[in-house]
């Protein structure tokens, strides 16, 4: 399995990409509402608020991943959505179109509460992803570990003896060490 960790700097770099296409040359918003997935889609909702100028901002959570490339039976969307979609365009933004079954399950919930209507985005497109975004600005075949999600990834890969993996993603061994200091029964530390 290859890893990616991409910069804070590069993620901003491909969420303005992403605001570019959503945009598709348009200044003004085709949406009213975005919903982010949480957790991993949560940066992006609101970089995506900022960045297509969209305030109504909601969440939705949906279950799949156990661990590092492991995944559930099925997704199972665990914090429904609060308030009213009805009759407004919706984009829904997550951090990666993976397996694609995620996102897939919210679009058919999100579907059931009747939007006038619903586009999907993601950072990052996987070339197996059974769901295919309406806009993504990358498209890779590792496992990304995001900027925002690095003492997890750092804590499941030094739980299941990954430490040559993190040496493959380039985080700053610095961080990776005062991460693996608040893991507990770490021999790291």
């Amino acid at each position: 399995m290859k890893f990616i960790a991409p910069s804070w700097d590069s993620i901003f770099s491909k969420s303005v990409t992403l605001a570019e296409k959503i945009r598709g040359g348009n200044p003004g918003s085709r949406f009213d509402t975005i919903v982010g997935v949480s957790r991993g889609g949560l940066v992006l909702a609101r970089l995506m608020s900022d960045l297509l100028d969209v305030q109504d901002v909601r969440i939705v959570k949906c279950e799949y991943y156990s661990d590092v490339g492991k995944t559930l039976k099925r997704p199972t969307i665990t914090q429904k959505i609060q308030g009213e979609i009805r009759g407004k365009r919706v984009i829904l933004v997550d951090d990666v179109a993976d397996t694609g079954e995620s996102l897939g399950e919210i679009t058919k919930y999100l579907r059931s509460k009747k939007p006038s209507s619903l586009a999907v985005a993601t950072l990052y497109l996987k070339p197996w992803s059974k769901t295919i975004p309406d806009f993504f600005a990358a498209k890779t075949d590792a496992w990304i570990i995001f900027p925002w999600e690095r003492y997890e990834a750092i804590k499941l890969l030094s739980k299941n003896n990954g430490r040559s993996v993190l040496k493959q993603t380039k985080i700053p061994k610095a961080i990776v060490k005062r991460l693996q200091k608040w893991i507990p029964n770490n021999s790291q530390t």
